[in-house]
């Protein structure tokens, strides 16, 4: 898997592109309860699963809650299933802003998550700016190879509302480079003067 890849609304996976090393990370509760499939944990893909897991590790030394991966990958038809919800819920226009097409959503990758909380067993899956592990995150996920991937004052750069809980992994390199050098993925590839190769499919 091609770690730094980009996926946005102008760099589309296909309906048929699937990860193909997906793992659990638990089994908790998760947002999916809201889309009708109480069933779908979340996953990720199992090779960037040891930086998550130390990055959720360093939180908990540092006195934070725990950091659990509430929505992880997510297949093209349950893209669209979430997508059309919301476009009933406020209308095409506004869904474009907060919710990703099929096909245009990083969660298809299995590098991209959004977060919560599990605090003496319980799943809390409101999060706030001032929430401590919000800051830390912000401030520490870097060094873990993960980057807030849509952050405050990017909006018309990375064409979504700002979202303090979607994390993306693309190495602790080019995760280092971005936090220090305050960019977006968008940015970083039209610094380099080209897009990056999308991988469309399973067999590519």
């Amino acid at each position: 898997m091609n770690y730094t890849i980009l996926v946005n609304k102008n760099n589309l996976l296909s309906s048929d592109f699937v990860p193909e090393d997906l793992v659990t990370t638990d089994n908790n509760e998760n947002n999916f309860h809201n889309y009708r499939d109480p069933n779908f944990k979340p996953m990720i893909c199992a090779s960037i699963l040891p930086y998550f897991k130390t990055m959720q590790q360093a939180a908990l030394n540092a006195g934070l809650k725990e950091i659990i991966v509430d929505s992880g990958y997510r297949p093209y038809e349950y893209q669209k299933v979430v997508f059309d919800r919301f476009v009933d819920e406020v209308g095409y226009e506004e869904a474009c802003k907060k919710v990703a097409l099929p096909g245009s959503s990083e969660h298809q990758t299995g590098l991209a998550f959004d977060i919560a909380y599990m605090k003496n067993g319980e799943y809390q899956e409101k999060t706030s700016d001032e929430d401590p592990e919000i800051i830390w995150l912000k401030e520490n996920s870097y060094k873990y190879g993960f980057i807030l991937r849509y952050p405050l004052g990017k909006e018309k750069i990375t064409g979504y509302s700002y979202e303090r809980w979607h994390y993306r992994f693309v190495g602790i390199e080019l995760a280092t480079t971005l936090y220090e050098e305050g960019l977006t993925l968008e940015e970083y590839y039209e610094r380099l003067k080209g897009q990056p190769l999308v991988r469309k499919t399973k067999e590519d």
